[in-house]
């Protein structure tokens, strides 16, 4: 017999509203490192520019399919928007 119940969800070593805001920090980065307006990419993308103006301030989320949008107008590997946002895992120490 399966079992019904919903999963518990996973725990996140870093809050998903800090994800969103650190990666909202990186479009904005990039999309200003290419000289274009929120308004010229929301265009492009298929979104307003008070949405791109949510997705940089990390108050609303980026779904894959935008983000993948985004990236591929942008000619900015996907890679780029999530290096370094993930916390530096530690080292053992030596005794």
């Amino acid at each position: 017999m399966s079992d019904n119940r919903p999963m518990p969800k996973p725990r996140i070593a870093r809050s998903t509203k800090a994800l969103d805001t650190l990666l909202g920090r990186r479009l904005r980065e990039v999309r200003m490192e290419k000289g274009l307006s929120q308004a010229a990419l929301g265009d492009a993308v298929g979104v307003s520019f008070q949405q791109i103006q949510k997705y940089e301030r990390g108050t609303n989320r980026i779904s894959a399919s935008t983000l993948f949008a985004i990236c591929q107008f942008l000619d900015c590997p996907i890679e780029k928007m999530f290096a370094d946002l993930a916390p530096t895992p530690k080292r053992p120490t030596k005794r």
